[in-house]
């Protein structure tokens, strides 16, 4: 049956946007397994705000298109990784060391590479890599200062313990690399950089690089199928830019039908009805 035909008022429509939910809602609760290693509070769809202006957020697109600004910020709750002298924010450390225990237990001996870095150390980093190599393809394999997830302190580097494959495509082929792939959002972790997804983020195929957003989101993403970071960011933005009703509105639209079930022809007009027939 169809309510569009029959020209029903526009109040009746309101209904759908009751029974629409935003594309961050999809982040349904993690399974049993990434319930054990949950290392954050789980948490409302992120506003636009947090989306586009919150460099402090799980949820920050920083890359070249995306820069930070200051573009020497340092996150404020950085902490030791522990059995590393490197840092990442709070609540990624403790993700991240849960995965490693976790690949222990499967067999897999991974390590950590890199994690939080300053400003002057990407621009270190970069700069020896555009002497090296030329501009253009420092550009893909490195951030230039002030455009790394690095910086924020929620991307890290891993490997084998073994040192194989450190920093190649070919890690992605090993049982280390693989593990990472199918167990990563679990703990709220993504392969930031997909093999099929250096047209969107710029970036050549880096198997070994986690980038934290929270195990909700990482699941939420995971699930969705979405390639990259940039297209679920853009996919939540959009979400995050629908008006949800208020309670007060959902009232009125639920009154309003009450109100038209009793207006003549006697119909049920809250499930509609074919007045094509």
């Amino acid at each position: 049956m169809s309510l569009f035909r029959g020209g029903i008022p526009a109040i009746l429509l309101g209904v759908s946007l009751v029974l629409a939910a935003p594309l961050a809602a999809q982040a349904a609760p993690a399974g049993p397994a990434a319930a054990t290693v949950r290392a954050e509070k789980p948490r409302k769809a992120p506003t636009t705000d947090e989306l586009t202006k919150d460099q402090g957020s799980y949820l920050a697109l920083v890359s070249r298109d995306h820069p930070l600004d200051p573009a020497n910020y340092k996150p404020k709750d950085l902490r030791t990784i522990s059995g590393t002298g490197l840092e990442l924010r709070k609540d990624a450390a403790t993700a991240l060391e849960s995965l490693l225990k976790a690949a222990r237990k499967d067999s897999q001996s991974l390590s950590v590479l890199s994690a939080y870095r300053s400003y002057d150390r990407q621009l270190a980093l970069f700069n020896g890599y555009k002497a090296r190599y030329g501009t253009d393809y420092a550009t893909r394999i490195s951030a230039p200062a002030g455009t790394s997830e690095h910086q924020i302190g929620l991307a890290a580097d891993i490997g084998m313990s073994s040192g194989r494959c450190d920093l190649k495509a070919c890690f992605g082929d090993t049982g280390g690399g693989k593990w990472l792939a199918a167990n990563a959002a679990d703990f709220g972790f993504i392969i930031r950089y997909p093999a099929e997804g250096e047209k969107v983020t710029g970036y050549k195929y880096e198997p070994w690089h986690l980038r934290f957003i929270g195990v909700d989101q990482a699941k939420a993403m995971e699930k969705s199928k979405t390639v990259t970071f940039e297209q679920f960011h853009a996919a939540l933005l959009k979400a995050s830019k629908v008006k949800t009703p208020t309670a007060a509105e959902i009232k009125k639209q639920r009154e309003a039908l009450l109100i038209l079930r009793f207006l003549p022809p006697y119909r049920d007009w809250s499930i509609g009805y074919d007045f094509a027939r």
